[in-house]
């Protein structure tokens, strides 16, 4: 063999090992910028889903207890954070608000929901822009102190306004009255 040929075929082949370090570094902080932009993307969505939740809950405190004090209005919050992790009902929030019964276009029916502004046949946008910046404030605090704070309805997963009586009171345990709701387990 010639020496020319040796030498080349060394220069190619240590040319080739230069690529591949260079390579194996351009991919391992593509693999870095990969990770930073999964975990970016990670929390917009995580965000976006809390966004949701706490619109869901925000329409659930506002329509069911707008004229409520604060403490009325966590007491709605956490009747629906009880729901939530509870067996009995839905894992989220907002599949809790807006459990129904439903027809066979998939729409809720009329009265048959779990709150009953949802089904009511009403506008659900609210008109009131400061009850509902109220009602969102209410709802982050909830979010954010459930299983941390003293759960004021005593983990009641009912309630019903106080000028009403439900056929099904009698058969739940009655736990507080706050304001113009009483609540059950």
């Amino acid at each position: 063999m010639k020496l020319s040929t040796i030498v080349s075929g060394s220069l190619s082949l240590i040319l080739v090992l230069s690529v591949t370090v260079l390579t194996v570094q351009e991919l391992r902080a593509m693999e870095q910028d990969r990770a930073q932009l999964n975990a970016q993307i990670e929390a917009e969505i995580a965000d976006m889903q809390y966004q949701e939740q706490l619109q869901c809950m925000a329409l659930n405190i506002y329509h069911e207890a707008r004229s409520d004090s604060a403490l009325g209005q966590e007491a709605v919050g956490m009747v629906t954070m009880n729901r939530v992790y509870s067996d009995k009902y839905p894992d989220t929030i907002c599949d809790v608000v807006y459990q129904a019964h439903v027809n066979s276009k998939g729409n809720p029916i009329r009265n048959k929901c779990q709150f009953s502004w949802y089904c009511d046949g009403k506008n659900d946008t609210p008109r009131d822009t400061v009850k509902f910046l109220e009602a969102k404030t209410h709802a982050e605090w909830v979010m954010s102190n459930y299983g941390t704070e003293r759960d004021i309805t005593g983990g009641a997963l009912m309630y019903h306004a106080s000028y009403v009586n439900p056929y099904w009171s009698k058969a739940y345990t009655k736990t507080s009255r706050i304001e113009s709701h009483i609540f059950y387990k």
